[in-house]
């Protein structure tokens, strides 16, 4: 550094040090919704300044013991500061931002704009610091004077002290919902109870600028939701008390008017009716209005495979509050769709399928669905009809199916079934009711007749989902419930009525270390006298991918005649343990597992058949690919299985 330099700097600092008496950060914040602090701790600036140096001539071009190297910085920001705070005020700190730059290649800064900074530093580090809750912090900026061929150093000095916290919050509403809450309008006391149970920023946290904003968005983004979609805050405010460390909220909420729901108007109709769209509306005219209930018409919508684009949509207009028409933006799915799909699975091996949908046959409000498939051990052919959505959120449903399955290489099934009914589709549950014609017959590879059964029977089927991802679960659980009545004819044995009950229980969880746990259990049983024959599809078994892994597919049953038959009674369970096998491909999981499961003709006669094993999971976007090495305890084999998807 040259001595003109030196002596600019030093008169450059003793100008800083005169015109810092009154810093910057001193002045009241102007900053809108800044908190208002009530005490301040003093923040001082000082110097230490070498002495002057004897004068000495500037060196020339060539001369000797001149330096050639890259010049050294004329200044360096050192920061004094807990280590997280240190990483706040590096990121946004005018001055290190600078020297940033100037590491770099950049620029570097005159005196004139180094003043400035170092003056501007306080007021920035304070603004800084107070965001992440710290309003009773000590800073000091010291400047220190070149010296022995090293820059001139500027230490930003932070005590934090401890952090402010949330003392009390006031919320005031204004507005229709402030006219409701005096009538005591009881969903009105609701909404204030639920916004104030789901303020993100409570009593006893530490008080941040980001989660005040966080806070009041997510507070007035509820409100909006819930009724009163032009909400807005008529007054916010925050008084701080440095000395207490404590801050006090105050907010005032105006909802405006109350909306509620007009007529449903679709656009974008080419062949379907409207009624496909209406029927599926949660609301009526009237109701009052709820975003989350436009966001489950889409869905519904959407769901019902009529159309490839949907967009529902309100007018948010107060003058229009009373009756808010809701607009639904469609595109239709061409009428007809047919695909060609080749598969296989270790349960019964490749296949190939045919699938037809026409999506209004003979100009029916009606879906019919004809789907063909050819397997090495299960061939059927199927057809399902459904209806165009009906009032109360209600489907109808009719179906057909063939069904030819080998099992275990030395037995055939041959199933014929009608199905007639009703379903009912709700956000989580799904209800399914119907009657049903069913007739099964289990031969021999020898030719024998082992079962054979006829049946007319209602049944009524409950799913229930609560998961965070249908496709690809890790958390909640799945529940599949069902309970038949009927009557059997046509048998081997006897005729007479029959009861069989169903379910089964599956649960997800993620667990520390990023391990995810998985569980499943079911339980069958029917129930009839014991002469009395049933179908042998409504009767159970058990081993494969989805029940036994170990044990080959339907090979856990009742043993008749040299062949496995379906047994009255079944009990199955399953737990998993899994884990990302890298970091860099987190869809590619490691799993282990243990199952255990049989199938019999009586509570009594089951014995436990256990499996255990490991395998892979690859979680596509289709749902998981599973591909696992089981071992069969009780047949001592090992057996490889693998599927795709997975099983409510």
């Amino acid at each position: 550094m040259t001595l003109a330099q030196r002596n600019g700097l030093q008169m450059g600092v003793a100008w800083l040090i005169c015109s810092a008496s009154v810093p910057a950060w001193a002045q009241p914040d102007a900053r809108a919704d800044a908190p208002a602090v009530s005490a301040a701790p003093v923040v001082t600036v000082a110097a230490a300044l070498a002495p002057a140096e004897a004068a000495a001539p500037a060196p020339t071009a060539g001369a000797p013991g001149m330096d050639l190297a890259e010049p050294q910085p004329l200044w360096r920001l050192d920061i004094d500061a807990p280590d997280g705070m240190r990483k706040l005020l590096r990121n946004y700190l005018d001055l290190a931002r600078f020297q940033a730059d100037e590491q770099v290649g950049g620029d570097q800064i005159n005196l004139v704009e180094l003043r400035r900074l170092v003056v501007s530093a306080p007021e920035q580090a304070r603004s800084l610091i107070e965001a992440e809750g710290y309003f009773s912090a000590q800073i000091t900026t010291r400047v220190a004077d070149a010296s022995d061929g090293q820059p001139m150093v500027v230490t930003l000095k932070v005590e934090p002290g401890p952090q402010t916290r949330v003392t009390k919050v006031q919320m005031i509403f204004e507005g229709e919902l402030d006219n409701r809450l005096s009538s005591g309008d009881e969903r009105a006391q609701d909404l204030v109870r639920a916004l104030q149970e789901a303020w993100a920023l409570p009593e006893g946290h530490v008080f941040k600028q980001a989660g005040w904003s966080a806070a009041k968005n997510a507070a007035l983004a509820k409100l909006r939701a819930e009724g009163y979609p032009v909400a807005s805050w008529s007054g916010t405010s925050v008084t701080v008390d440095a000395d207490a460390q404590s801050a006090k909220l105050y907010l005032v909420a105006d909802s405006g008017p109350a909306f509620f729901y007009g007529d449903v108007r679709v656009e974008g109709l080419k062949r379907q009716p409207a009624s496909a769209v209406t029927n599926l509306a949660p609301f009526r005219r009237g109701a009052p209005y709820q975003e989350a209930q436009l966001v489950d018409l889409q869905d519904r919508i959407q769901k019902i495979n009529l159309f490839d684009n949907v967009f529902v949509t309100t007018e948010v207009d107060p003058t229009s509050a009373a009756a808010v028409p809701v607009v639904v933006q469609v595109h239709e799915l061409p009428l007809q769709q047919a695909s060609v799909g080749v598969g296989i699975s270790s349960d019964t091996g490749p296949r190939v399928s045919f699938e037809h949908l026409h999506r209004q046959p003979f100009d029916s409000n009606w879906q019919a669905k004809t789907k063909l498939q050819v397997g090495r051990d299960d061939s059927n052919l199927q057809l399902d009809l459904t209806s165009h959505p009906w009032p109360g959120q209600q489907r109808g449903l009719i179906s057909g199916m063939l069904s030819y399955q080998i099992d275990n290489a030395n037995a055939v099934t041959t199933s014929q079934r009608l199905r007639v009914g009703r379903l009912v589709e709700r956000e989580r549950l799904e209800r399914t009711d119907y009657a049903e014609f069913q007739r099964a017959k289990v031969e021999s590879d020898a030719g024998v007749t082992v079962s054979q059964a006829s049946s007319i029977a209602g049944t009524s089927q409950w799913i229930f989902r609560n998961v965070d991802s249908q496709v690809l679960p890790t958390r909640g659980v799945t529940t599949s419930v069902s309970a038949t009545v009927g009557h059997s004819f046509s048998t081997l044995e006897s005729s007479g009525y029959f009861g069989r009950a169903y379910g089964r229980l599956t649960g997800y969880l993620p667990l520390p270390w990023n391990w995810y746990a998985s569980g499943r259990g079911e339980w069958g049983q029917v129930i009839a006298r014991s002469s009395v024959s049933v179908p042998d599809t409504l009767l159970f078994r058990a081993g494969g991918d989805e029940s036994v892994r170990g044990y080959a597919y339907r090979s856990l049953g009742v043993e008749s005649e040299g062949v496995v038959i379906g047994g009255r009674t079944l009990a199955t369970s399953s737990l998993e343990m899994a884990h990302p096998l890298w970091k860099s491909a987190p869809n590619l999981w490691g799993a282990v597992f243990v199952d255990a499961g049989d199938a019999a003709a009586d509570p009594a006669h089951l014995h436990i058949k256990l499996g255990y094993g490991a395998g892979l999971r690859w979680r596509s976007p289709v749902g998981p690919l599973k591909l696992d090495l089981a071992y069969g305890r009780d047949v001592q084999q090992l057996r490889l299985h693998f599927s795709v998807g997975i099983s409510l």
